[in-house]
């Protein structure tokens, strides 16, 4: 079908708006002078005005994943923002479960979309909520919170610009939430610094108040006769001990009876030295008081001397300095417990707070220099980059508190596989680098990889389940000198994806030809992003379908190609599989589609209606809540409409979502096909999950169907347990007259391979079948 009239330029006026709007957004936030709060009043409040809806809100997660709050919900109609709403996973588990597992949630009707429909009685219908938009708030450290975008008494079918665009703002948000913890982390430092150095402080002038009230205190004052032994004590001696005398003692041991046991031998010690070598007499001990308590008390004197040098008299004070000690232990405590707070503030800021391991920041902060203090000249430094090959499953499978698990499980093996001098870092997900001590061949590097693949081959239990893992290494050594950390990470980066290519759980060693492909490799992203913008760039080339016996044309099959400005037309071996490391296939469908059937409509217009249009669609695509609205906009093109569902390894374990969503284009006319049946993936539960229209047998048992045996009876096993189900059968591959005259016998419906014809433009196409009804290729041999 062609598209209305106007409808291009709208979606491009509006997606010039978006990215205005985002470039506007970003100065804001580079600008540094909005708390993540008030970012987040902006932000709503531009979206709610972008896309025309009159709530808009940003949410964040509490840490544990069980509840979300309300930083800011604009209302349109009011022009203002509350706070302080308050959502639960208890009371909404399948909403929280929806947004923490997808990006984008687009809910056209809030009420029968099953992750929101928790929703309808407490919060759609008391708002007259119709339609929801949310985009996952994320950070480097996981989800952070959602942004809802809502429709009041009106419904919308959110295409996949607003989709995109509620993405953006909710990553801006998140970036907003990551700057701001950073900044309280350095400010509970600072916090923390300027406590100490108060606390110092208050320690001097106390010390400083103290001395100056010595000097004007009413201290008891002591007066000893050297030579008689007698000691004089004035009443405020006896007063600061709760003792009142009628004769007061003027014996020495008077005041010896009451020093502490432990302390005695000390005080008596500076007093030999005041008599012998004249040292100054300053000393704090403890008295016993009347009531039992102990109370601190500092003594000073001097002694008094005859012209011959011998001591005749010691006179001096006593000081009750009770609490001047005790406030003195307070602080010293305080200072200690604000040095273990700085510390343990210090050590989350630079660890992983689930695994305990440090974090990317700190191990950016593991400099070359502090590196190259602990290598010899006969060693080197390599980075290994750590991923899990199959962690995903294993949060989807089993939650993220399995996922949790598995990664302290991991931690502590690379715990164990490390040395002295090693360093360990959880940089994010299911990432992880070890910078260790090697030889500069990258002996040890090679040792450890091996050991943690072996231990992570092995099934790991979580929860009383065996889940199997697996690991990818990529190691890049410094090869005699420690070159700058970011460096080798990158180059360790490289040889990760070398590794993952190469079929996952091994390792790769980072080398020249590597650094060349990641090259190529970032260049070929950038121009595939840029063909997607483009909106031109791929494009759908046509493979005719026949009716098996009369040849007679029985529809095409659109493929991609991308038309690239240097290299021509490449087939999608050449870079689909790049595309699905982009998170970008459903965005290729989604181009291939519209564009195969305003190409379809073009050829009814000139004469040539096509029986059937089958097109390739990924569970990326499946899983898009805006595919069925684009579907509908097809109208009377759908009834000849056939989805081919490529990635049957989705389909024996297909979600509820993808399954309505099927269920729902059936019900719309599309029909669906199983692609590569027999291959290896796909069962006979899929033909009994999803009720295709037709299945589609693997080109790898066509091609020797007409010489072997075996081959044709298993061919012929598939063909009737499609006639049991009622399901039509495509045989793709056929190459030759033997093997469309076997394929025929055995009793498949449509043939389709380069025997018959080969993919095609839509000129080509439309030239080489627009000038008859149907088309024989018997006609054209």
């Amino acid at each position: 079908m062609n598209m209305p009239s106007g409808e291009e330029p709208d979606v491009l006026s509006r997606i010039r708006k978006f990215n205005a709007s985002l470039d506007a957004l970003i100065r804001i936030y580079t600008s540094g002078k909005s708390s993540s709060t008030e970012f987040a009043r902006i932000v709503t409040k531009e979206a709610s005005a972008l896309l025309n809806a009159q709530r808009c809100s940003a949410w964040s997660l509490t840490p544990d994943n069980k509840a979300i709050d309300c930083v800011a919900l604009y209302l349109a109609n009011e022009d203002t923002h509350v706070s302080g709403l308050k959502l639960s996973a208890d009371d909404f588990p399948g909403y929280f479960k929806a947004f923490l597992a997808e990006r984008v949630i687009a809910a056209n009707d809030a009420e029968t979309d099953p992750r929101t429909s928790e929703f309808a009685a407490t919060y759609l219908r008391a708002n007259h909520i119709v339609s929801m938009l949310d985009a996952q708030i994320r950070s480097a450290a996981g989800p952070r919170g959602v942004v809802c975008i809502e429709t009041v008494d009106v419904r919308r079918a959110w295409s996949p610009d607003e989709m995109a665009f509620a993405a953006s703002i909710a990553e801006l948000l998140g970036i907003s939430m990551d700057r701001e913890d950073r900044g309280r982390v350095f400010g509970q430092l600072e916090d923390i610094n300027q406590q100490l150095s108060d606390a110092v402080e208050k320690t001097r002038v106390a010390n400083e108040r103290y001395d100056l009230a010595i000097d004007a205190a009413y201290d008891g004052v002591w007066d000893l006769d050297y030579v008689t032994g007698q000691v004089y004590f004035s009443d405020q001696n006896f007063q600061l001990l709760g003792e009142s005398h009628e004769h007061p003692p003027t014996e020495f041991d008077w005041w010896q009876d009451r020093v502490h046991p432990e302390d005695i031998d000390g005080v008596l010690e500076y007093y030999e030295k005041l008599v012998q070598d004249d040292n100054p007499y300053n000393v704090t001990y403890r008295m016993r008081h009347e009531d039992g308590s102990w109370r601190w008390w500092r003594s000073r004197g001097k002694v008094v001397r005859s012209d011959t040098c011998e001591p005749i008299r010691i006179v001096g004070t006593n000081s009750d300095v009770t609490d001047l000690i005790e406030t003195k232990t307070e602080l010293e405590q305080r200072n200690r417990e604000l040095l273990i707070a700085k510390q343990n503030v210090e050590h989350a800021a630079l660890h992983d707070s689930l695994t305990g391991l440090p974090n990317r920041r700190y191990m950016e902060q593991v400099s070359a220099e502090n590196l190259q203090q602990k290598l010899g000249k006969d060693r080197a430094a390599s980075f290994l980059h750590i991923d899990l090959d199959h962690f995903k499953d294993v949060n989807d499978m089993l939650g993220h508190a399995a996922g949790d698990t598995v990664l302290c499980l991991v931690a502590d093996m690379l715990r164990e596989l490390s040395g002295e001098g090693d360093f360990i870092a959880r940089i994010g997900g299911d990432e992880f680098v070890a910078i260790l001590q090697d030889l500069p061949t990258a002996e040890r590097s090679i040792a450890f990889s091996e050991k943690l693949i072996t231990q992570l081959s092995k099934p790991v239990f979580v929860e009383r389940r065996s889940v199997n893992i697996g690991v990818s290494i990529g190691i890049a050594l410094s090869e005699g000198h420690v070159n700058d950390a970011s460096n080798l990470l990158r180059n360790a980066d490289n040889a990760l994806y070398q590794a993952k290519r190469s079929g996952k759980n091994t390792f790769a060693i980072y080398n020249e030809k590597m650094r060349i492909q990641a090259a190529r490799l970032r260049a070929t992203k950038e121009e595939i992003q840029g063909a997607l913008e483009d909106g031109i760039s791929f494009i759908p080339y046509f493979q005719p379908q026949f009716l098996a016996g009369s040849l007679e044309l029985a529809g095409a099959e659109a493929l991609v190609r991308w038309q690239h400005p240097r290299k021509g037309i490449l087939p999608p071996g050449d870079f689909l599989h790049i595309a699905e490391e982009m998170n970008c296939v459903a965005e290729i469908d989604r181009q291939v589609l519209r564009k195969s059937l305003a190409i379809v409509s073009d050829w009814r217009e000139a004469g040539l209606v096509l029986p059937r249009l089958s097109v390739n669609v990924s569970s990326q695509r499946l899983a898009d809540p805006g595919l069925l609205f684009s579907v509908e906009g097809f109208e009377d093109q759908v009834s000849r409409l056939s989805f081919e569902l490529v990635e049957s390894t989705y389909l024996d374990n297909t979600s509820e979502q993808v399954k309505q969503t099927l269920a729902q284009l059936q019900d719309l006319g599309v029909e669906m096909e199983i692609d590569d049946f027999g291959s290896g993936y796909a069962s006979i539960a899929s033909l009994v999950n999803i009720r295709p229209k037709r299945l589609k047998i693997d080109r790898t048992l066509v091609s020797n169907v007409d010489r072997d045996d075996a081959m044709t009876s298993l061919v012929q096993s598939i063909v009737d347990i499609a006639r049991a189900l009622e399901v039509e059968v495509i045989a793709e591959g056929a190459e030759t007259a033997s093997q469309i005259e076997t394929l025929t016998s055995i009793g498949c419906d449509i043939l389709q391979g380069y025997g018959l014809a080969r993919p095609m433009s839509a000129e080509m196409f439309l030239e080489t079948y627009g000038t008859q009804e149907t088309a024989s290729v018997a006609s054209q041999r």
